[in-house]
C-alpha cells in the first residue's frame, strides 16, 4: 500500500476511535440486520452460528452485532495486509460469508483481491461488498484522494462474474426496506431520491435512508 493510503487509514481509524460509540454500536447492528435480511430474501439461509471474515475492518463495529447472533467473526484491516498483493492468512474454505464494506474502489487491482477471497470462502459461501454508485456518486467520488476505481450496477456484476462467482445481485445501499425496494427495476434511482436520510421521526420507513451506494451479493462458485 502507498504512503498517502497508510496515512488516510491511519486517521480514518484514530477519527472513528473518537467517534461517539454509541452511534457506532447502533450502526453495526443496522448492518448486520440488513445483511441478514438480504441472505434471508436472495439465497433463504441466515447468519447463526457462521463464521465471517469483515475485510476493511476498521474499528471492528460489527463485531458484537455478529457475535450476538452466535457468529465466529475475524477480521483483516488495510492497515494490516496489503490486499492487492498478499495471502490471506486463513486456510483454504474457512468462511460462510465474507462482508467488506467500502473497500473495492480502493483497490487498484481486483483479481488477486477476489481470488483470495474465493479461497477462504467455503463452497457456495457468500460475499457482500459495498461500494459507491458511480452513476449516482460522481460528483463526489474523487473527492477521497484514495479512491481509485469507480463501480456502475453492470461493472461492479461484471467483476464478480468474470472472477467465477455466481447467483450475484446489485442492489441499492439502502437498509433494511421492503423486499420490493431491493427488487423494483428503478431500484438505484428510487434510492437517489428517497427524500429523507437518518432517524427522522414521523416519517414513514420507506421514505428514509437516501443512497447512492450499491451493494452485492455473490456465491462462491468452487
Amino acid at each position: 500500500m502507498d504512503n498517502n493510503k497508510k496515512i488516510y487509514f491511519s486517521n480514518r481509524n484514530v477519527n472513528i476511535a473518537e467517534s461517539d460509540y454509541r452511534n457506532r454500536k447502533i450502526l453495526g447492528e443496522i448492518e448486520v440486520k440488513n445483511f441478514n435480511f438480504l441472505i434471508n430474501k436472495f439465497y433463504s439461509t441466515e447468519i447463526n452460528e457462521k463464521r465471517i471474515l469483515d475485510l476493511g475492518a476498521g474499528d471492528k463495529f460489527l463485531k458484537n452485532p455478529f457475535e450476538n447472533y452466535g457468529c465466529k467473526y475475524e477480521s483483516l484491516d488495510i492497515e494490516e495486509l496489503n490486499f492487492e498483493i498478499e495471502t490471506f492468512p486463513f486456510e483454504d474454505n474457512s468462511f460462510d460469508f465474507i462482508i467488506c464494506l467500502a473497500v473495492i474502489e480502493h483497490l487498484n487491482s481486483h483479481y488477486h483481491f477476489l481470488q483470495e477471497c474465493k479461497r477462504v470462502l467455503k463452497k457456495d459461501g457468500l460475499i457482500f461488498l459495498s461500494t459507491p454508485n458511480w452513476k449516482y456518486d460522481y460528483n463526489n467520488f474523487y473527492n477521497d484522494y484514495t479512491h481509485v476505481r469507480p463501480f456502475t450496477p453492470k461493472s461492479l456484476k461484471d467483476i464478480l462474474y468474470h472472477n467465477q462467482f455466481k447467483n450475484i445481485y446489485i442492489l441499492p445501499g439502502l437498509r433494511n426496506k421492503p423486499l420490493w425496494m431491493y427488487k423494483f427495476f428503478f431500484r438505484f434511482f428510487l434510492a437517489k431520491i428517497i427524500p429523507f436520510k437518518g432517524n427522522t421521526r414521523f416519517v414513514p420507513n420507506f421514505l428514509k435512508g437516501k443512497a447512492t451506494s450499491l451493494f452485492a451479493l455473490a456465491k462462491n462458485s468452487k
